[in-house]
């Protein structure tokens, strides 16, 4: 009997870990969303003005400082990215707890810059209902800020698998979802950010 009848074959592996080709389909959804809110905003924006019903208003210095943040975390969730590929497993640990802090930070400096807007009278839904210029900025940041939420539990799941030396040189695929996550929403708020500041 021809004793290659008996041996197993392999599944060939993929080009792309399923769970990054999950990840890269999730950012393009979301890319596209933020585009659709984007581009009702260049719509409505220029009708509101000539209606007299647009309000507009100076961003929350806050959002800047929270944009700082986003490039602070891009390059210490890099740094922990970097240690794991070079097995230096005390530093990615350090680094992804490093990024931990940052996100937190840009929690509170997103929360205060809500705050500033509740402050100049800037809310959801203004005096004025058919004025949706803050509505806008509200929805945009806080769909951004869900973003920020999912990155943290990545980071916490990251954290507690660094610990236990489950990311190392050979195990990377999960340290390299969430830097690539994280290097996304960074860029997104980024965009978002610019286009905020100039659109107003």
């Amino acid at each position: 009997m021809d004793k290659s009848i008996n041996k197993k074959v392999k599944d060939p592996m993929p080009l792309i870990p399923p769970a990054k080709f999950t990840l890269w389909l999730f950012m393009l959804a979301s890319a596209m969303l933020f585009a659709a809110f984007v581009s009702a905003f260049v719509v409505h924006m220029p009708d509101g003005e000539a209606k007299n019903m647009w309000t507009s208003f100076d961003l929350p210095i806050y959002f800047f400082y929270s944009l700082i943040v986003a490039v602070a975390c891009s390059v210490t969730i890099q740094m922990a990215t970097n240690a794991a590929k070079h097995d230096e497993l005390s530093k990615n640990k350090w680094m992804i707890g490093a990024t931990l802090v940052l996100s937190i930070l840009f929690t509170v400096s997103q929360y205060l810059g809500w705050k500033q807007l509740v402050n100049m009278d800037l809310t959801f839904v203004n005096r004025r209902p058919e004025d949706i210029s803050a509505s806008y900025v509200w929805v945009i940041t806080v769909l951004h800020f869900v973003h920020i939420l999912a990155g943290v539990i990545l980071l916490l799941v990251a954290l507690f698998k660094s610990i236990k030396l489950e990311i190392h040189k050979k195990q990377i695929t999960f340290m390299s979802i969430t830097s690539t996550y994280w290097h996304f929403v960074g860029f997104l708020w980024f965009i978002l950010y610019l286009f905020l500041y100039f659109a107003r």
